[in-house]
């Protein structure tokens, strides 16, 4: 019976795990996907996306580029 109950526990302990699918804060990769993506869509918008914009994230401005259907700024290293 011991045994059966440590195998219980074992079990449920195993199904609180995260998945390689989990992403920031509580939220999927790909639904951390599409808010970057909504995101880069109301930025180009409002026109903030503009070449050289220091105020976006790496992966916001990619995103923002391939919304708007250029081809993705070079990242630069520093």
């Amino acid at each position: 019976m011991r045994y059966l109950s440590g195998l219980v526990v074992l079990a449920l302990l195993n199904a609180c795990g995260s998945s390689d699918s989990d992403g920031v804060g509580g939220v999927s990769a790909s639904e951390a996907r599409a808010l970057n993506e909504a995101a880069a869509t109301l930025d180009a918008r409002v026109g903030v996306t503009e070449d050289g914009a220091s105020e976006l994230n790496p992966a916001a401005r990619m995103a923002a580029d391939r919304q708007r259907g250029a081809a993705p700024a070079a990242e630069t290293t520093r």
